[in-house]
């Protein structure tokens, strides 16, 4: 028997301006189930959180908790309601404790208005234990992993004594572990009746995690469907309006790799990263696969200068290269999309010009010197067209820009610079599956072009699909490399944990050759 609706929504409707960011929108979710809630970057899935949150009020419709109407006019009244929010960009204090996070703007105070901070420590201490965390309530939040970060954001809402707890993108910046840890405390969670809702853009983790699906597209409700009675490519066609037959556009056929463009031997960087030699050809996609801290994002740092290299060789279209810093990285070719494109990518209050244009202002002078705007919105121009990025106007923030969008203008501002070389660091994070596939198809254009390309990612399955060959690292150090098709992610998972039942499995496949 399905349990009772503990959130009721009547016809939603939220416009901002002339845009329309919810339609008409009804469903409900049960008590105590894990509820998520899917779609395309701008199909309304915040917009539709932040009604929940009290963070917006819906111009139209209602919102009944447990079956009585409700007014969630701010964040405070959500909070009365039992319900809190964990935003995908994390809101903590990096200089305060986890224990002053946790009850930020509720201090347990005394009689004088003195905090009391060993009764925050105590509280903070039980619910951490409840949510199985080793964390100590006295610990600076700054140092701490974005994994450890978001569990500060989960034991708040829990201390406000949460009944219904909204995970907005959660794992988006998650390595593997920390994902499988974070399910774990979900489902903890729900064995309580704490009812979750879980947006999320990678589906595969949807349907490990989620009792149903509901789908958005386009502002409007396409359906909620039983997670054990529905499938990916059905999820997939509900959000896009279409089928979506690969998640991963073809490899080219008749490609065969190019000469070396790099040649990397023995490179070492103090105190534990290395020696590492590989080489990638001109048109190749090599993908460097590894849990968190095993050495690929300290890689790419020393590659393009953000760190020296202790020692060792690269040599880079038959000479030697020394990246210095990342100015002479650029200047011999190479571009690196950081993890974070709000934090490391893009000016966010920018523009898409001035953020596109923003690595070759020198090349559009006119003769006095001054920036031509002519130049700037025809160079502009280009790369909206041929990346496919929907706005109205070039002078649109960043900001007003969906995930998707945002990452596009960030590979409009690199490849605006001619780079030979492209570094991607989790190149798809936050963006939905349509825009993923438009991604993954201009990866495969650029390299068609001669473009050599080195990426990770923190989703296995978009290595194994985009990348021609994958080196796995484990504590610093190449481990093992895989030729394309010659792998799976049950083997790239066991690889990446470094784990001695898989060099023993290796060792026994060679000696049965």
């Amino acid at each position: 028997m399905p349990a009772a609706a503990i959130i009721q929504l009547h016809r939603l409707s939220k416009r901002f301006g002339g845009v329309t960011a919810l339609d008409d929108v009804s469903f409900e979710i049960q008590g105590g189930e894990v509820h998520a809630v899917v779609g395309e970057n701008g199909a309304g899935k915040s917009t539709l959180m932040k009604l929940l949150a009290g963070v917006h009020e819906p111009d139209d419709g209602e919102i009944r908790i447990e079956s009585h109407s409700v007014r969630l006019q701010n964040p405070r009244e959500a909070r009365r309601q039992g319900i809190s929010i964990v935003f995908q960009e994390l809101n903590l204090f990096p200089h305060r404790t986890v224990a002053a996070n946790v009850f930020a703007n509720r201090e347990l105070t005394g009689r004088v208005g003195e905090v009391r901070h060993r009764a925050m420590c105590e509280a903070t201490q039980r619910v951490l234990s409840e949510l199985g965390v080793r964390l100590s309530p006295d610990a600076l939040v700054g140092p701490l992993a974005i994994g450890e970060k978001q569990l500060v954001e989960i034991a708040r809402t829990l201390a406000q004594q949460s009944r219904i707890i909204i995970l907005d993108e959660p794992n988006s910046a998650l390595n593997e572990a920390e994902s499988q840890r974070l399910f774990e405390i979900v489902r903890r969670l729900r064995t309580r009746g704490i009812t979750i809702v879980y947006v999320s853009h990678r589906l595969e983790e949807v349907f490990a995690i989620a009792d149903r699906i509901t789908v958005l597209r386009d502002g409007c409700y396409q359906g909620t469907y039983t997670t054990a009675k529905t499938t990916i490519p059905e999820i997939i066609a509900a959000m896009i309006g279409r089928p979506l037959d690969n998640l991963f556009p073809p490899k080219p056929t008749d490609s065969a790799p190019g000469p070396v463009a790099l040649q990397v031997r023995d490179l070492f960087r103090a105190p534990w990263l290395g020696p590492i030699s590989f080489t990638a050809r001109v048109g190749e996609i090599v993908g460097f696969a590894g849990l968190e801290g095993a050495g690929v994002d300290d890689l790419f740092r020393v590659l393009f200068g953000l760190d020296p290299m202790t020692s060792g060789q690269i040599e880079f279209r038959d000479e030697a290269h020394q990246p210095t810093t990342p100015v002479a990285a650029m200047r011999r070719g190479w571009a690196l999309i950081p993890e974070s494109r709000r934090d490391q990518g893009l000016m966010m209050d920018w523009s898409i010009a001035r953020n596109t244009t923003l690595l070759v202002l020198d090349k559009l002078l006119g003769r006095l010197g001054l920036i031509e705007r002519r130049q700037v919105r025809a160079t502009t121009d280009q790369y909206v067209r041929q990346l496919g990025i929907v706005c109205n106007s070039q002078d649109k923030k960043i900001t007003h820009l969906s995930g998707g969008n945002q990452q596009k203008v960030l590979l409009a501002k690199w490849l605006a610079a001619s780079p030979t070389i492209l570094i991607l660091n989790n190149p798809t994070r936050g963006v939905d599956v349509g825009a993923k596939w438009e991604i993954y198809e201009l990866c495969r254009q650029f390299a068609a072009k001669g473009m050599t390309i080195l990426m990770t990612s923190g989703e296995t399955e978009e290595i194994l699909g985009l990348a021609d060959r994958v080196l796995v690292f484990s504590k610093g150090k190449v481990l093992h490399e895989f030729q394309r098709g010659e792998v799976t992610k049950a083997k790239l998972m066991h690889a990446m944990a470094g784990a001695a039942t898989f060099e023993q499995g290796a060792s026994r496949s060679s000696a049965g050759r």
